[in-house]
C-alpha cells in the first residue's frame, strides 16, 4: 500500500491556509456510523483548528456508501 508507515494525521499546520472564509460541504454515510461518525468528528476538529467558522460547514447524512457519489 502506498500509504504503508505514513502517518496521514500528521501536518504542518504552518503549511495550511486560514480558512475563515471556506466554505466546506461533508457527506457522510449512515451506514457503519461508528466509524463514519469518528471520521465527522475528526474533520470538524481539524476543520475548526483551522479557523472555519461553524456557519460555513454543512454536514449531510445519507443511508449508505452507494449514494456517496
Amino acid at each position: 500500500m502506498a500509504t504503508i508507515d505514513k502517518n496521514l494525521s500528521t501536518y504542518d499546520k504552518e503549511q495550511i491556509p486560514n480558512g475563515a472564509d471556506f466554505k466546506i460541504g461533508i457527506v457522510v454515510s449512515e451506514w457503519n456510523d461508528e466509524i463514519t461518525g469518528g471520521l465527522l468528528k475528526g474533520v470538524l476538529e481539524t476543520l475548526k483548528e483551522n479557523g472555519v467558522p461553524d456557519d460555513n460547514i454543512q454536514t449531510e447524512w445519507i443511508p449508505g456508501a452507494f449514494e456517496l457519489p
